[in-house]
């Protein structure tokens, strides 16, 4: 493995970057804050541009590009070290997630922790989103994408499926009517994820394989799978969406589920991460370990 001089100075800014301060990095190094100082300015200086402006504590432009871009690459020179030197299989170092708020804290923080607890030489980094992200730019090893992947340079591998239902709470139902076909949708009030999505029509397709394209009139938008979840059980609308965020619910009766003859298209859950010569040990172990643990959940299961 990479010992602890190779690309010393390199590694020792991007802990300044990832502990906040050349304080905190120096504590951890055993060193002078002085001493850490005067290695970051030879490094600035060999460069020709400042990468830590001193008085907030942060990045420079330029300095948070030559972070991730150094990240990325010492992270291939660790993995072709330890490929050269028969390791390759064992996971180390930090993991870096990216994933969407609501399936990452339901599923990918268990599983990352779940992970970590089975590598001891693991440490893991999750960072939570309601957007997409650049991985590159976020310095990120690895994130856990549902939908349908654009054209792109990244690598990806399908881990399971998001199967969608359509539910309503009993309550709503009872006061609005059961919806018997899927033009009877029309007039009910809908929860939405995202505004836009007003603009969207609902696809079903009916048990005779009748594709249907529903408008929808939002009663209620939130961009948070869980609190739509509360709001249809509150019986506010009807709502399309993952079958995941709705098990409970739907065990218990608190939501039922409306016109379950009718099908909507499922969406793959995929793991993507940038195209790289050799993937780290512990970026494949745990695609693995993901791969292995969506199966144990059936509203993801193929």
């Amino acid at each position: 493995m990479t010992t602890p001089g190779s690309y010393n100075t390199e590694r020792t800014f991007l802990r300044i970057v990832e502990l906040g301060s050349i304080r905190a990095a120096a504590r951890e190094a055993g060193m002078e804050p002085s001493s850490l100082s005067r290695k970051l300015a030879r490094l600035e200086v060999r460069l020709g541009t400042q990468l830590i402006d001193r008085a907030a504590q942060g990045t420079t432009e330029a300095g948070a590009l030559y972070y991730n871009k150094m990240r990325a690459l010492l992270s291939q020179i660790d993995a072709l070290e330890a490929a050269v030197a028969g390791d390759a299989g064992t996971p180390r170092g930090t993991l870096r997630l990216g994933a969407s708020i609501d399936f990452g804290q339901a599923f990918v923080a268990p599983w990352l922790t779940q992970f970590c607890q089975l590598h001891d030489q693991v440490q893991g980094q999750l960072t939570l989103d309601a957007r997409q992200v650049d991985m590159v730019e976020a310095g990120l090893d690895l994130t856990i994408r549902i939908g349908t992947m654009p054209d792109s340079a990244l690598m990806a591998r399908k881990l399971g499926t998001a199967h969608r239902v359509l539910v309503a709470a009993p309550a709503y139902l009872a006061r609005r009517g059961t919806p018997v076909m899927a033009s009877d949708l029309e007039t009910h009030d809908h929860i939405l994820f995202l505004p836009e999505h007003a603009n969207r029509p609902l696809r079903l397709t009916d048990a005779d394989g009748k594709e249907h394209s529903i408008p929808r009139r939002a009663r209620m938008t939130i961009g948070a799978v869980r609190s739509i979840a509360d709001a249809v059980a509150a019986g506010m609308g009807v709502h399309a969406g993952p079958r995941w965020a709705f098990a409970e619910m739907l065990r218990t009766g608190q939501v039922v589920e409306v016109l379950p003859d009718h099908t909507q298209p499922a969406l793959p859950i995929c793991a993507v991460w940038p195209p790289v010569a050799i993937q780290p040990a512990r970026v494949r172990a745990f695609v693995d370990f993901a791969a292995n643990e969506i199966k144990k959940v059936p509203a993801l299961s193929d």
